[in-house]
């Protein structure tokens, strides 16, 4: 082969737009990935705050003197639950006002308390977090939901008081 002949094969013609697609596709995939460690890490941030929050309630609650009241009921429900409560919504006050309204709002089952024996269990929960969530999901073709989450997020503590 002559080297007239192979420079003009190796000056085929310009592949117009190639590097456009190649683009759009690559950047699908980066921005997926980008986007999915950003969920990953809000969702593993408030799942480490709130199992954070259910310890510190815990904690709380052996401050509680049992004696000043009269049964298991009252010490629960008029000792443990408003210092345990008011301990949590300080321990969540970083929170923005969506997931904390959802946690400690009005409806109080994101604090959840349980007495078993000596045994306080104390449970703190962000409900329908797939239905509610922090940041929107993000659905991608091929990929699918970004962030793939449980239905609910809790951080549980068990004290023996």
């Amino acid at each position: 082969m002559t080297s007239k002949r192979m420079s003009d094969l190796l000056r085929s013609k310009p592949q117009k737009g190639a590097v456009a697609i190649e683009f759009a596709m690559l950047f699908l995939l980066f921005f997926g990935l980008f986007y999915a460690m950003v969920s990953y890490a809000v969702v593993m941030l408030m799942q480490s705050a709130f199992v954070h929050a259910a310890e510190e309630g815990a904690r709380a609650a052996i401050a509680v003197d049992r004696l000043a009241y009269a049964n298991n009921a009252a010490y629960l429900g008029n000792g443990v639950d408003p210092q345990v409560r008011r301990v949590v919504g300080n321990a969540l006050g970083w929170l923005p006002a969506k997931p904390r309204g959802k946690v400690l709002g009005t409806g109080g089952n994101g604090v959840q308390l349980s007495m078993n024996g000596n045994q306080l269990t104390v449970r703190v929960v962000y409900s329908n977090y797939a239905s509610d969530p922090v940041l929107p999901m993000l659905i991608l073709p091929v990929i699918g939901q970004i962030p793939k989450v449980p239905a609910d997020l809790a951080g549980v503590a068990v004290v023996e008081l």
